[in-house]
């Protein structure tokens, strides 16, 4: 049994734009084994803090794509202190063809994705979607909805091509799409602005409906070129921070966490997302009872304290 951990990043910190989730991850572990038994330190100290410490799991948790990520001497130190070592990857399948750098090291290999789980030459991979966390991202339902439909991300290719599809839906109604690299001239709804996560989840809390759109940019994914099936951590934030989802459907994956016109809204064509969106405008308590159903389902199933239990059990069996 497993009573103490350390997570630390799979790459060091400087750069590193996605600290912010591990310290979501440090969380669920707290809440799991208590504020004394976890340790949450940068790439860069992990191998003196295991040498200090002597913990009973070292969990990398990132992205393993940077030059200057080594992880020979903190597998000479697990070894030495009977530590095991774990890989959470979080950017699967974007930077799959770099996972040859854990061959050998890693113990045990968690993938965000679960399709590009399957692929990893280590027998003991695992696929463990992320999650929400309950202090960054909750926020009540029904909170006053001054926005009726809301987006934030950058636009990659195939949500530009998205967005002109809708483009004549969404004008009827008061749209709202943030992020980098939008064409503001094409949509008059479109703006390049960046938000910080506490105010992401402010405007999803103030927005009726939020689009839930995957991307199509790949860093790393020469070698199989995998298709990603498993939702983001936005899918968890956002029903977690109270908003009603337009999933436009690319994995039924998404069937496995949520349940359809219950707890998300699925879409696959034009004409659906119209008469869905309808829908909701119009039926305003059928909105906030998704909104509220779906930020149930990811408090019950999908914090960073449920993934945290997971990670436990499944190292537990893997002795």
């Amino acid at each position: 049994m497993i009573k103490s951990v350390l997570i630390t990043g799979a790459s060091p910190d400087y750069g590193n734009r996605n600290t912010v989730l591990r310290g979501y991850v440090a969380e669920g572990f707290r809440k799991e084994l208590g504020e004394n038994a976890v340790r949450h330190v940068p790439l860069e100290v992990a191998v003196a803090t295991v040498n200090a410490e002597r913990p009973g799991l070292v969990l990398c948790f990132g992205s393993c794509m940077p030059d200057d990520a080594d992880y020979l001497e903190l597998r000479r130190v697990c070894d030495r202190h009977g530590s095991i070592l774990a890989f959470w990857l979080h950017d699967d399948p974007y930077e799959f063809d770099y996972s040859y750098r854990i061959n050998g090291l890693a113990d045990i290999v968690f993938s965000n994705d679960r399709w590009s789980s399957l692929h990893y030459a280590n027998p003991n991979t695992r696929h463990l979607a992320l999650a929400a966390s309950r202090e960054a991202h909750w926020r009540p339902v029904g909170s006053p909805k001054d926005i009726e439909v809301f987006f934030c991300g950058v636009a990659f290719g195939n949500r530009i091509r998205l967005v002109r599809d809708l483009k004549a839906v969404l004008s009827r109604f008061d749209t709202r799409i943030r992020g980098d690299q939008w064409p503001e001239a094409e949509f008059p709804f479109a703006k390049n602005q960046r938000l910080s996560n506490d105010e992401l989840s402010r405007n999803y809390a103030r927005s009726m409906v939020t689009l839930n759109m995957g991307r199509d940019f790949h860093y790393a994914n020469e070698r199989y070129k995998l298709d990603p099936s498993t939702p983001g951590p936005r899918t968890f934030e956002a029903a977690m921070a109270g908003t009603t989802q337009m999933f436009f459907v690319e994995s039924l994956e998404i069937l496995d966490y949520y349940v359809p016109d219950k707890e998300i809204v699925l879409y696959d064509s034009v004409s659906q997302f119209e008469q869905k969106l309808d829908w909701l405008m119009q039926d305003h308590e059928a909105c906030l009872s998704i909104a509220r159903a779906s930020q149930a389902r990811t408090e019950a199933d999908h914090t960073y304290q449920n993934r945290a239990r997971s990670v436990l059990a499944e190292v537990a069996d893997s002795k």
